[in-house]
């Protein structure tokens, strides 16, 4: 397998910006732009569903909220997750993978064999 093609199923598969670091050492910081705004995304996206998992986890222990897969469904909508800082986060996450994956395609054809 050429490293090209190895470096974009590892930005693909794994992690934005690591398959930059597969395809040269001198593309490291490039792969950094990629990996750290999609990394902050992940974090701040898991952060907030762990919070609110805790959230209902509470609501559950204390029978506030019964264990029926639509009560919880409606709890979570009303919970405000869905917000224009987890809309912007998760929009993050996107454009730095689907970027990753093409700026590694490009690299990888300018870069000879």
């Amino acid at each position: 397998m050429k490293a090209s093609s190895r470096a974009v199923l590892i930005s693909a598969l794994l992690f934005p910006g690591l398959g930059h670091l597969a395809l040269r050492p001198r593309r490291t910081l490039r792969g950094m732009l990629f990996m750290l705004p999609t990394a902050a995304a992940v974090l701040y996206l898991l952060s907030t569903m762990l919070h609110l998992l805790s959230q209902l986890q509470d609501e559950l222990d204390a029978g506030k909220l019964a264990l029926d897969p639509f009560a919880i469904l409606d709890r979570v909508h009303a919970s405000g997750i869905d917000n224009p800082a987890t809309n912007l986060a998760s929009a993050v996450l996107l454009a730095g993978w689907v970027g990753a994956v093409i700026d590694v395609i490009w690299l990888g054809k300018r870069t000879p064999a």
